[in-house]
């Protein structure tokens, strides 16, 4: 059961990093040539750590996997663990994308 919990919260935090990913997608979009915050750039620039932090989840999800059934962690720390790393995450993300955002309404207001 313990293992079956590892390969669930695994899967919720690899589909929700990705999905990250691809908001990070969206201030190019949202710009229109205009130039992006700094901030913004910054976290586009770091969105390959959002593909690192599943394959490090995964790699732990292993080793959980192939250890014996008796000394097995709980799967509740993980489960903690990945989502606070998801939550300090998605703060700068949902940032770094309403910047831009932001910025193209006060751009259209002011015309």
């Amino acid at each position: 059961m313990k293992k079956l919990a590892h390969i669930l919260v695994l899967a919720v935090f690899a589909v929700a990093c990705w999905l990250l990913w691809c908001i990070l997608h969206l201030p190019s979009l949202v710009a229109h040539g205009q130039t992006l915050p700094a901030f913004t750039l910054l976290c586009v620039g770091l969105r390959p750590v959002l593909m690192v932090l599943p394959i490090l989840a995964a790699a732990y999800c292993l080793r959980v996997l192939f250890r014996k059934a008796e000394g097995l962690p709980s799967w509740v720390s993980f489960f903690a663990t990945t989502m606070s790393v998801l939550v300090l995450v998605t703060l700068p993300t949902l940032i770094a994308v309403y910047l831009p955002l932001a910025s193209s309404i006060n751009h259209l207001a002011s015309r």
